[in-house]
């Protein structure tokens, strides 16, 4: 994908999805980060906080005291594995790579992805797939892309293989598209590869006014074609 194509699709994403654009901004805003990395993890009112984002952008997802605890314990268990997805970013993540004791990065994602995805499975019955990619994106947003339903039939990501197809086969997917921009910001600007990243989220804030990683500018692209059908995009 070409870089232009990337800003044009958020130029629609803007003119469609205000609302959901504005709950993104203030929850990144208001959100406290060194909650989320806590031995005894996030205080109750700061998971209330993300859940209720969660359901401004349309995912149902469950926001009541037993459903936050639930969460929370699972969060925990899964903290160690979290923290050894800090400091990846999408553009250069090996995602066969090795993290640790020969578990390859998508193999970690795979594992948190499905701890949280079941973590209130028993009160709603719900695999909750477009819940926790979001949730993700807010932990790790360098590295992690949202998506639903949509943007997961688009991608052939088959129902009931989530948890394994998100680190394996649709981030993969999602950094492609990234090195494709980047490769074209690089050929059309003559920007150091180095700084090419940084330099085309830079020009995305002189176009829309707004800052964003290219992992969110993915997802914005994303649901333009896929959500909206946006011819213009497939071309």
């Amino acid at each position: 994908m070409h870089w232009e194509k990337l800003i044009r699709a958020s130029k629609l994403y803007r003119k469609h999805v205000k609302k959901a654009n504005e709950a993104y901004d203030l929850h990144m805003k208001e959100r406290e980060p060194k909650q989320w990395e806590r031995n005894e993890g996030p205080s109750e009112p700061e998971i209330k906080l993300l859940f209720t984002f969660l359901n401004q952008l349309g995912t149902h997802y469950p926001n009541n005291p037993e459903s936050r605890i639930r969460f929370k314990r699972v969060y925990k268990e899964v903290l160690s594995r979290l923290r050894l997805l800090e400091g990846y970013d999408l553009i250069e993540a090996p995602f066969d790579g090795e993290v640790a004791d020969g578990e390859t990065l998508s193999g970690t994602i795979q594992e948190v992805f499905e701890a949280l995805a079941t973590a209130n499975r028993e009160l709603t019955k719900r695999y909750e797939s477009t819940g926790t990619a979001k949730i993700l994106h807010v932990l790790r947003p360098r590295l992690f892309v949202m998506w639903d339903s949509a943007i997961r039939s688009g991608y052939a990501v088959k129902e009931g293989s989530e948890s394994s197809e998100y680190g394996s086969w649709f981030l993969p997917r999602m950094q492609r598209e990234a090195r494709e921009a980047v490769d074209s910001f690089v050929a059309d600007t003559k920007s150091e590869r180095g700084v090419a990243v940084q330099e085309l989220e830079k020009r995305a804030e002189e176009n829309l006014g707004e800052k964003r990683f290219i992992t969110k500018l993915l997802d914005e692209y994303n649901w333009c074609k896929f959500r909206l059908g946006c011819r213009e995009l497939w071309e």
